[in-house]
């Protein structure tokens, strides 16, 4: 039980976004539910009807582009649209109303230039694709499926 809580603990809550394809913006996010049902509490909300939303951004002006009400379970979503010369980030909050959003999370910065990816303030892979070696040796054990 000592090791499942420190994995827990090492969990972190992030929002990444990154270009596919000219066009097209994936984002993806990790939430812990812990956090989420102290959220609800905070705010007198029962977990059932929070409302999670994901809302697109110009850096420039601050507009909001676009604004997607997430349904439960849903991790990542796909921006279709996305011009080419734009800067963008992307916030995952919460409503309390139709007026009202809290943000929980904020992406990276998607600076674009001519249909590429120039900058981007956080790394675009998984904080763990750096601690996974490619040279292991692996054995066929009795019972496995190859052998």
């Amino acid at each position: 039980m000592g090791e499942r809580n420190h994995y827990i603990n090492k969990l972190q809550d992030h929002l990444v976004a990154r270009i596919l394809t000219p066009g097209k913006l994936f984002v993806y996010w990790e939430l812990q539910d812990e956090k989420v049902r102290f959220i609800c509490e905070y705010f007198y909300m029962p977990e059932e009807q929070l409302i999670r939303t994901l809302r697109i951004y110009e850096n420039d002006s601050r507009e909001v582009l676009h604004e997607v009400v997430l349904r439960q379970g849903v991790s990542s979503w796909l921006f279709k649209g996305i011009k080419p010369t734009c800067n963008y980030y992307v916030e995952l909050g919460i409503k309390r109303s139709t007026e009202t959003f809290f943000p929980l999370l904020k992406s990276n910065s998607i600076i674009r230039h001519n249909d590429k990816q120039l900058k981007s303030s956080k790394p675009l892979s998984p904080g763990w694709s750096g601690k996974v070696s490619t040279y292991t040796y692996y054995e066929n054990l009795e019972g496995s499926i190859l052998k």
